[in-house]
């Protein structure tokens, strides 16, 4: 599978997986939940290449990223991961109807239309962005050459050195730059002042905003990554540079998402609270170990 998503990445084909983790390895706990995938959904698959990875807290995050995930995957001609987990994936939930309005595909490839009047096109055609015409085979009277071995603007197997580098600049850097600019900003929720900041990913979302509400203590905040790649790096850094006291909240036992924002920003989290039983946080448990940390 992971070569597949490398194979995805070389031929720049759109391509969208979702990822309901459970606990890990093999088999593991087959109806528990866990966020145990973080490391390895971010690096998954051989070389390097541009990926979104969108982990929804909510089922309306689910819905609305999903479709966003789908137009960034034409767009970009990458491959996007949904990140979600057994707790989310299959939880009921009261929800209020979605916005369709919101939530609008929209196609990035060459019409039907102007397809027949396309000449001498080149499946990886170097440009500005990054981002080649996307033709669909048939609707072009040429023939569309897509190779998984490293290829020519035209599609073709070459050695050449100086057309490697180009081509890795416009798989990843040009994308990746393009992609910073439609990121999804991370939730923050009663942070001013707040004497701790939780800090957490996924379907950790409603037990740290339940938290946040019910905790009286101490002033209690939180921030929600619903986007964990390309990551958001300058918005964590703002938000947690005046931070009294940050704790990740994560279903892993590596604290992966702590690991995270100290290689993307520099910035060590104080705390993590892990859970790893197979079971979502809930409130009582999140309390209580909040209040041990502090």
């Amino acid at each position: 599978m992971a070569e597949g998503l490398s194979l995805a990445g070389m031929t720049e084909t759109p391509i969208v997986v979702v990822d309901a983790q459970r606990p890990a390895p093999a088999t593991g706990f087959p109806t528990r939940t866990e966020q145990a995938d973080l490391d390895f959904i971010i690096h998954a698959g051989h070389g390097e290449f541009a990926r979104v990875i969108f982990a929804p807290g909510t089922a309306e995050e689910a819905f609305y990223l999903t479709v966003k995930a789908f137009n960034l995957a034409e767009k970009y001609q990458i491959p996007v991961l949904i990140m979600t987990d057994q707790h989310l994936a299959e939880s009921y939930r009261n929800i209020e109807k979605f916005d369709l309005n919101k939530a609008k595909a929209r196609r990035y490839i060459i019409s039907k239309e102007v397809s027949p009047k396309i000449t001498n096109y080149k499946r990886y055609q170097l440009t500005e962005s990054g981002i080649s015409p996307l033709a669909v085979p048939s609707w072009i009277n040429d023939v569309i050459y897509a190779d998984s071995d490293e290829h020519t603007e035209e599609g073709h197997i070459t050695e050449d050195a100086q057309i490697r580098v180009k081509m890795v600049e416009k798989r990843f850097y040009k994308k990746m730059a393009g992609l910073s600019g439609e990121m999804e900003k991370p939730t923050v929720y009663n942070i001013k002042d707040a004497e701790v900041l939780l800090i957490g990913f996924g379907s950790t979302y409603g037990a740290m905003r339940e938290a946040s509400d019910v905790m009286k203590e101490k002033k209690i905040g939180f921030i929600h990554l619903s986007q964990v790649w390309p990551f958001p790096a300058a918005e964590i850094t703002d938000l947690l540079k005046d931070s009294k006291r940050a704790i990740t909240v994560e279903n892993n036992a590596a604290g992966q998402l702590a690991r995270l924002i100290r290689r993307e920003t520099g910035i060590k989290v104080e705390k993590s609270i892990l859970k790893f039983d197979g079971r979502p946080f809930d409130l009582d448990y999140l309390m209580q170990r909040v209040r041990e940390a502090v």
